[in-house]
């Protein structure tokens, strides 16, 4: 006798269910249970296994710990404490998550089985020393060397001979500067300077070897010999124009501010200008080394030849002077802060 249709369709249903069920508890066995996969059980800190059913009653503050074979899992859950008005948020509840492999939660650890793993929360607590702003530091901000401080102890006579240099500039070398440039040519003009900066390579190479820098002594003296030599005494500039070897200011006075000497009291001179007591000791030295000390005639050449060199170098700023007088409110502390700043720039270079 045939079954009926009725018969047939609920053997197939109990069919279909029992396929089902049987493949939900493979799946569940493979999962829980060491021989097909990663065993899981639910102990607190004593080590007394718990029932499933009973995990979600534990207290708010216990502590759970999760063992499988391979890695221990502790869980920590914590309530928050009430807050009270001005006090900051607390900080995010610690959860301790450790997979297999991994000694603290990398994937690269050595954890052994049945250790117990303790992770950092990722989220940091919210409460933080605040800092006003003068206490932000700009990291691309580059470290200035402070300004070692200026004396001026005799500033009464300073000013008297910056007025007497300024008379003496205003009707003497301005004007001639002014003639001077209008009749000789700029490309003159800068053949001369070139001539002048020279002349000064000794200075420049015996200050670059007292500070010990072989680096700026080997370019004075490769400079020295190229523009002696092609350069026809200096005239020309060959070895930055076509080697590439950029001109050195190095003088005496350099040499002993690299070697910590102070800078002293600051001192206008005649005719020279500002200075100070170690510069000045620096312009004596330096005097020494100046070829045009030991191979002037007489004395009135050397000093035409120093009022040449004053001439031709006024004839590049007049206009730049100009533009300081006109927009300093102190003229005589304007050319001193700048003289300040500027030599100890070089110092510090």
């Amino acid at each position: 006798m045939q079954p009926n249709g009725g018969e047939t369709h609920v053997e197939n249903k109990l069919v279909r269910r029992f396929i089902y069920l049987s493949c939900l508890f493979a799946f569940w066995t493979i999962a829980l249970y060491p021989a097909g996969g990663l065993a899981a059980n639910f102990v607190d800190l004593d080590g007394n296994e718990l029932p499933h059913g009973k995990i979600s009653t534990l207290h708010p503050d216990s502590t759970l710990v999760v063992q499988t074979s391979e890695v221990t899992i502790m869980l920590e859950k914590k309530m928050p404490a009430p807050q009270t008005t001005g006090e900051a948020p607390p900080a995010a509840d610690k959860e301790s998550v450790s997979p297999p492999g991994s000694e603290t939660g990398g994937p690269s650890g050595d954890t052994k089985a049945g250790e117990t793993v303790v992770a950092q929360s990722p989220f940091k607590d919210y409460t933080h020393e605040s800092k006003s702003f003068k206490d932000l530091e700009d990291p691309f901000a580059e470290k200035e060397k402070p300004l070692p401080p200026l004396r001026d102890p005799v500033e009464g006579y300073n000013r008297f001979m910056y007025n007497v240099n300024e008379k003496l500039y205003d009707y003497f070398f301005e004007p001639v500067a002014r003639g001077y440039r209008n009749v000789v040519h700029e490309e003159i003009r800068l053949a001369l300077k070139n001539t002048f900066d020279n002349a000064l390579s000794p200075v420049k190479f015996v200050s670059s070897a007292i500070q010990g820098d072989m680096h700026k002594s080997g370019v004075v003296l490769s400079r020295f010999v190229l523009n002696s030599t092609i350069g026809i005494a200096g005239l020309f500039d060959v070895a930055g124009n076509e080697y590439e070897l950029e001109n050195v200011n190095e003088d005496f006075d350099q040499a002993l501010g690299y070697h910590g000497v102070p800078n002293g009291p600051y001192i206008v001179l005649p005719f020279f200008g500002p200075s100070t007591a170690r510069h000045t000791v620096g312009r004596v030295v330096d005097s020494f080394l100046n070829p045009t000390t030991f191979f002037s005639p007489s004395f009135l050449v050397g000093a035409g030849i120093t009022v040449e060199e004053k001439v031709n170098d006024t004839s590049f700023i007049i206009e730049d002077k100009k533009s300081i007088e006109e927009s300093a409110v102190d003229e005589y502390e304007s050319v001193r802060d700048f003289y300040h700043q500027y030599r100890e720039g070089l110092i510090n270079k």
